[in-house]
């Protein structure tokens, strides 16, 4: 599955939460390690690193899953079975090695 999303979460409300492509997480990264600066995500969301609190798999999303569903153990036995655990633990392993990397170009999608 190609198709993970990624949550930014700057606060505490629901409202406060952020999805953005997979593709994208490494400027999530950066922004998170480099809270001085700004970004700007394809879905049109502009960011300061300092603004952003976590980076987490956004599992209903990506399952299609309505916003508001608290997912149980049965949705997670459906995660694992897809394999989705381990694609978005590669994925952000791989998106905080590139914000990292001082040579990371920012605009490269990271899953081509």
């Amino acid at each position: 599955m190609k198709n993970l999303k990624i949550k930014i979460i700057c606060g505490f409300r629901k409202d406060q939460e952020i999805t953005i492509d997979g593709e994208e997480a490494h400027k999530a990264y950066y922004l998170f390690l480099n809270p001085d600066k700004r970004g700007v995500f394809n879905n049109g969301y502009a960011l300061k690193g300092s603004d952003i609190q976590r980076i987490e798999p956004d599992y209903n999303s990506t399952m299609g899953w309505n916003t508001t569903h608290q997912l149980d153990e049965f949705d997670y036995t459906e995660i694992n079975k897809l394999g989705l655990d381990v694609e978005f633990r590669n994925l952000l392993y791989k998106a905080k090695e590139m914000a990292i990397e001082k040579s990371i170009i920012i605009k490269t999608p990271l899953l081509k």
